[in-house]
């Protein structure tokens, strides 16, 4: 999957665990990147922390 500069800026907020709007939240759990609790806090799915952390073969 090929991000934007945004998205991914969308992702290291939240890898980093910053603030993110609800609409960039949405977006990124939506796209399956990142998994959202019922207490509202967001983390990177597996998928999300492999487009910030990319595996170096």
């Amino acid at each position: 999957m090929q991000l934007t500069t945004e998205q991914r800026r969308i992702l290291e907020d939240i890898h980093a665990t910053r603030e993110v709007s609800a609409e960039d939240a949405t977006w990124a759990v939506k796209a399956g990147l990142a998994v959202q609790a019922e207490d509202g806090d967001i983390d990177l799915s597996q998928e999300g922390r492999q487009q910030v952390e990319p595996i170096v073969g």
